[in-house]
């Protein structure tokens, strides 16, 4: 039983383990899909370098019309209505016109239009970043870009600095990014824009888009563990959930298949224990079902080979008893009868003993005779290698030679089971050995033939007979109940006619063999 429970336990373990295993599967799936959504909205640098880059795009599709850098007049920095397209992808830059009221401004993202030399041509805040002025008038520029020309802040694709770096207005971050001389259409036909943009990068930039943020500036970017705390509760209590599901499913499902082992491990024991009898039910045709009918095959190939073992075991039994009678009590009966015969010639013809000495004679004589009647039935008959017919034969060749009993055989041959056989010697053996212990017959008839897919045995002497009702009224067996044993242990039928000095008929019908046998 605790093996079936260990068994049980690792298989609703199993189970609870896959359902766990699927279900952080299918949340890490769906992680993996909802967080780069979450991602999508940039961290505060990766907004500020697709702010610059936009701003840039626009001051160029307005330059490439031009020739040249657009003014204020022809472009307007920063937004006075809606944030721009893009969404949460870009930050937001107002247009602040006029200054802040208060002692304290409150920062706010920048964009500048300058000039190689660092000149302001347009201002998302004229009123700080006037136009016209250097880009670091106003003092609340990084002093890298107040005291570096533009054309010296790095590669032409852009630069900035994307970490947190003071100035006089606090900590911000900006990005400069180059407004390329777009190639203007030539007869043949306009230029893609990207191509346009990657010949213009070759030659000199007309000027550079500088966008600058706060770094304390709120700007919504990244998700925050407000955003994904959510998700992993629901994602955590799923897999709690899915724990009690995994036990029951893994309880339900192999309760089934746990039972079947349990009971195929009872009826193993019960096999070893000694009882051939034990069957399984092969409940299916998996792997189990399988074993449980190789089991049966077992269990039937044992119960065959034990009982073929009792056979022989039985018949070296009777092989060993019949030795030992010849050899010591039948050899007694001679020398007694002998002896019996010597006293009885040498006694005078008048003599008083003679008739008591006769009598022990003829008590001797019949004794024996009856002793090599028991010899007989003692005596093994092999039936392999040669059959029933050829077995009977010998057998009924023994009893006329050894007892001078004559014994007619009317054999056929008949189609039977092994067992089947065996039986049908031990019946003919018994009542041939019946015949001549009891009726002392003087002729026996033998008959084998087969009807109606049966077999049928007839053994009939012209002995003394007796009363059958009698016999069993005094439990007088005969070695009838011998016989009625073997043939109801095959589904075979046994009948005794007999009635006293007119001899005695046993008739059996046994079954033929079984199909597939």
């Amino acid at each position: 039983m605790r093996g079936s429970w260990g068994l049980q336990a690792k298989m609703t373990a199993s189970y609870v383990l896959v359902t766990a295993a699927a279900v952080v599967l299918v949340e890490v799936v769906v992680l993996g899909i909802v967080v780069p959504g979450l991602l999508s909205r940039a961290d505060r640098a990766t907004l500020v370098e697709r702010t610059a880059d936009d701003w840039a795009n626009r001051v160029s599709a307005v330059a490439a019309g031009l020739g040249r850098l657009p003014t204020a007049d022809e472009i307007q920095l920063g937004e006075t209505g809606a944030p721009p397209p893009g969404g949460e992808d870009l930050i937001a830059i107002p247009y602040v016109p006029t200054g802040q009221a208060g002692a304290k401004p409150v920062p706010v993202p920048v964009a500048l239009l300058l000039v190689p030399d660092g000149r302001v041509v347009a201002s998302s805040y004229p009123a700080r970043y006037p136009v016209g002025g250097p880009v670091g008038a106003s003092g609340a520029v990084p002093p890298f870009v107040r005291g570096t020309p533009p054309t010296a802040w790095g590669k032409r694709g852009g630069s900035g600095n994307l970490e947190p770096i003071p100035t006089p207005a606090g900590d911000v971050l900006w990005r400069a990014v180059p407004v390329l001389d777009i190639v203007k259409p030539s007869a043949g036909g306009a230029i893609p824009l990207d191509k346009a943009k990657a010949m213009a990068a070759f030659r000199e930039p007309l000027g550079f888009v500088y966008v600058q943020v706060p770094a304390a500036l709120d700007l919504g970017a990244g998700p925050s563990l407000k955003e994904l705390g959510p998700l992993l509760g629901i994602g955590l209590l799923i897999l709690i959930a899915a724990v009690p599901v995994g036990l029951a499913f893994g309880l339900l499902s192999t309760r089934r298949l746990v039972g079947r082992v349990r009971r195929l491990a009872a009826t193993t024991h019960a096999l070893a224990a000694g009882d051939y009898r034990q069957r399984v039910p092969v409940a299916a045709g998996d792997e189990v079902g399988q074993l449980e009918g190789s089991f049966n095959s077992m269990a039937e190939r044992l119960a065959a080979a034990m009982a073929t073992e009792r056979q022989l075991a039985g018949a070296t039994e009777r092989a060993r008893i019949a030795r030992e009678l010849h050899d010591a009590i039948s050899q007694d009966l001679f020398s007694l009868r002998l002896l019996a015969g010597g006293l009885r010639k040498a006694l005078p013809a008048g003599s008083p003993l003679r008739p008591q000495v006769e009598t022990m004679e003829q008590t001797a004589t019949g004794t024996m005779y009856e002793m090599q009647g028991l010899l007989l039935e003692l005596r093994p008959v092999a039936l392999e290698g040669a059959g029933l017919v050829p077995a009977l034969e010998e057998l009924c060749q023994a009893y006329s030679e050894r007892l001078g009993v004559t014994v007619d055989a009317e054999l056929e041959a008949v189609v039977l089971d092994p067992s089947a056989e065996h039986a049908a010697l031990r019946v003919v053996q018994e009542a041939l050995a019946n015949a001549v212990k009891h009726a002392r017959p003087n002729r026996i008839l033998l008959r084998l033939d087969q009807r109606d897919g049966q077999v049928a045995l007839t053994v009939e002497d012209d002995g003394s007979g007796f009363d059958p009702a009698e016999a069993a009224a005094h439990r007088h067996g005969l070695g009838l109940g011998l016989m009625r044993e073997r043939v109801a242990e095959l589904g075979g039928t046994f009948q005794v006619e007999s009635t006293p000095g007119q001899g005695t008929s046993v008739r059996v019908l046994l079954p033929g063999p079984r199909p597939g046998g």
